[in-house]
């Protein structure tokens, strides 16, 4: 898990981040709304998450904005991703967990840019690097993105 040595804002907004990958991935696996799939995790998940980050709320701001603007954008998002990704790749090779960790860091990197870009390259490649491994690959991409306009 992520270091705690953090202040609470940004674990707030770290742990906000992973909660939106988790809700998308209870969104998609169990194939249910996403309402649905943010009580299951509110239910579930959330404490554990809440806990090992040492703090007793998630940014919900952020964590709506995420969720809110994922289905409705995420067309435009694969389209940036599969213009990232090198010839010998093709977006059907990505994990679940890997693509919507990409899409939503294309959501704050070229849509949302609310947070410095470095912080946000950080913060994804890090999450990238616990969900799914390759941190590299994910540093690469994403300073790709950020490059490009």
């Amino acid at each position: 898990m992520i270091d705690n040595i953090r202040h609470k804002s940004i674990r707030k907004k770290t742990a906000s981040r992973i909660a939106a990958i988790q809700i998308l991935y209870l969104h998609q696996f169990n194939d249910e709304t996403l309402s649905e799939s943010i009580s299951t995790y509110d239910m579930h998940y959330k404490n554990f998450l809440l806990e090992k980050l040492e703090i007793t709320e998630l940014d919900t701001n952020l964590l709506l904005n995420l969720l809110n603007n994922f289905d409705e954008n995420k067309n435009a998002y694969d389209s940036i991703i599969k213009k990232h990704l090198s010839k010998d790749w093709k977006i059907g090779r990505l994990g679940t967990n890997e693509l919507n960790i990409l899409r939503l860091s294309i959501f704050e990197l070229k849509f949302f840019k609310k947070f410095d870009t470095t912080t946000i390259i950080n913060e994804y490649v890090s999450i990238f690097n616990n969900f799914c491994g390759e941190p590299d690959f994910a540093n690469g991409f994403l300073n790709d993105v950020l490059k490009s306009e």
